[in-house]
């Protein structure tokens, strides 16, 4: 045991026996002390460094608010990529949207149908309507082929202005390629109406909740006193409500998609202005809500829509007491038949109303409204729009003399065009739905 003796034991620690006594440097050591500073503070320096427990309520106010300042930005972040998000799934679907309208609007008698003749390639005669488009195109380089009049069956030229498509096709896809290489369309046509469709979009996903949960909280289905009697109509109110008070827009696309693109022929040049002139030339918004024109087919078309899109499990449920969880085979099969029944029911309407509101009804007419396919002569109403397309765009005269029946024409191929497309659809959502549900089973 190491022997301390008594002068280093009165200066030194006991319990720091090796530590080298304080002398004259003592306030220079201290001051390497960061806490030593402390010891040499009064009670009223200490009570001013104490931290106030209470807070006042302005600070709470103030803290709340930067809390909800926080909230919005973030609120708003997210909106902005969903609205991005969206934008470009809508850019990616509207070539084939754009297809999908000018095959429904486009007159096709049964004689263009069923005889015409395809265009040949060549240099157009300086007499032909479409030789002065095809100077332009080859002026301005956006195309090196050129387009000659069609003719019909007996070899006349049949008066087809350049900037029309003529008679398309039933594929989407060949009335695509038809658009990117027209000398007046080009490739920013499958482009038509992009930006109309989305904001019809966004306005319709922002304001159908919000009135769908008003109308609910008014009514009392959140709090238990409301059926689901009450939620479905709710759900058909507010659907059928935003899609009439958003119809313009709709109006708008399908004016701008139907157009002709040629700057020389072209009528509308934006979603403002398209509202204004068919405003001014049209009677006015009150003719595009309240005309029976117009405000039948849209009733019809979103009451059956909301019905369509957003009952079907209701609907498959109390017809076929089929339950998902139960029986998840047997209800997909059951959404596949609803969606289906949808596309039959949903799509004569959707073409009958598509080719109304590609008909201008003038009430003081500035500019000719030209289109890139041909139109039918004006409809008188949603009645006569029906009629004359199953007379007009039937079944051929030959077909029914083929089958030795005297019923004539009539047919409604005119009022399905895409309709073997969306069946195909449905069957490949099915199909991607067992293929998950098997992947499931598998974990």
């Amino acid at each position: 045991m190491t022997e301390f003796s008594e002068s280093s034991g009165a200066s030194a620690n006991v319990f720091r026996p090796y530590a080298e006594p304080v002398g004259r440097n003592s306030g220079a050591l201290a001051d390497l002390n960061p806490l030593d500073g402390l010891r040499r503070l009064n009670t009223s320096d200490v009570e001013s460094l104490r931290v106030p427990v209470s807070l006042d309520m302005r600070s709470l106010a103030d803290i709340e608010l930067s809390m909800d300042e926080l909230d919005t930005t973030q609120a708003a972040l997210e909106l902005a990529k969903f609205a991005g998000f969206r934008f470009l799934t809508t850019l990616v679907a509207n070539p084939f949207n754009v297809a999908q309208t000018l095959l429904q609007v486009q007159h096709l008698p049964l004689a263009v149908r069923e005889e015409r003749t395809p265009a040949s390639d060549g240099t157009p005669d300086p007499d032909d309507p479409a030789y002065y488009e095809y100077l332009r195109a080859r002026h301005t380089g956006r195309t090196t082929r050129v387009v000659r009049a069609t003719t019909d069956h007996s070899g006349y030229v049949d008066g087809r202005p350049g900037y029309e498509l003529g008679a398309l096709d039933s594929g989407k896809l060949s009335v695509v390629r038809k658009l990117i290489g027209h000398p007046t369309e080009g490739a920013l046509s499958v482009f038509k109406g992009a930006f109309t469709q989305w904001t019809y979009d966004m306005l319709h996903l922002l304001l159908q909740p919000t009135l769908e949960g008003a109308l609910n909280e008014a009514l009392g289905v959140y709090d238990g006193s409301g059926d689901a009697v009450t939620g479905a109509l709710t759900l058909v109110a507010s659907v059928v409500a935003v899609g009439w008070a958003l119809s313009p827009l709709e109006l708008v696309r399908t004016r701008l998609v139907v157009q002709a693109a040629s700057p020389i022929h072209r009528k509308y040049r934006g979603v403002i202005h398209t509202l204004r002139t068919v405003a001014r030339e049209e009677g006015g918004l009150r003719s595009l809500y309240f005309s029976p024109f117009h405000l039948i087919p849209t009733l019809v078309k979103h009451t059956l829509d909301a019905v369509f899109r957003g009952l079907g499990a209701n609907a498959i449920n109390v017809i076929t007491n089929v339950d998902a969880y139960e029986h998840p085979n047997m209800f997909a099969c059951c959404e596949l038949l609803w969606r289906t029944l949808s596309a039959v029911v949903m799509l004569p309407i959707d073409t009958v109303r598509t080719r109304l509101q590609a008909q201008p009804r003038y009430t003081q007419k500035e500019v000719e409204f030209r289109t890139c396919v041909p139109l039918a002569r004006p409809y008188t109403g949603m009645a006569n729009c029906l009629w004359r397309v199953v007379a007009e765009e039937g079944r051929g005269v030959k077909q029914m003399r083929e089958k030795a029946s005297n019923v004539g024409h009539y047919g409604l191929r005119g009022l399905y065009p895409g309709l073997s497309v969306q069946v195909m659809a449905n069957f490949l959502v099915f199909g991607l739905g067992f293929i998950g549900a098997d992947d499931d089973s598998a974990f």
